[in-house]
């Protein structure tokens, strides 16, 4: 039988390990959409030099776009984080809670160990 609270701790490291998953992958998706922007922008400004008409209109919205993206991703990622915050520190709560639960049960049962120690003194006499 295990101890009541490692239910709660393992809810904790759970929830601790999936934020931090995703804001891995977030971080990671923000960084690839943006890197893709800038280089859609940079390409867009070498052509509008070259050419004023055309091609770098269709190049700026791309870059937009994807700056849009990494933007809702990062977004999105916060949000996600945010609610394996909250349920993080549940568990972390509910963790504190059972652990104090067991440290006063362990307490009070301490004293009653003579007790107990003389009742098996007396029942293995008795046997005897």
């Amino acid at each position: 039988m295990g101890l009541p609270f490692l239910g709660a701790v393992r809810d904790l490291v759970t929830a601790r390990a999936d934020m931090a998953r995703v804001r891995i992958t977030a971080a990671l998706l923000t960084a690839l959409l943006g890197l893709a922007a800038a280089a859609l922008v940079c390409a867009a400004g070498l052509v509008a030099l070259s050419d004023a008409v055309g091609f770098p209109v269709a190049a700026l919205v791309i870059a937009a776009l994807l700056a849009g993206l990494a933007l809702g991703v990062s977004v999105v990622a916060r949000k996600l984080a945010s609610g394996k915050r909250a349920q993080a520190a549940d568990a972390k709560i509910r963790a504190g809670k059972e652990l104090a639960v067991a440290m006063a049960l362990t307490r009070s049962a301490r004293p009653l160990l003579p007790l107990a120690a003389l009742l098996a003194v007396f029942l293995l006499a008795r046997r005897s």
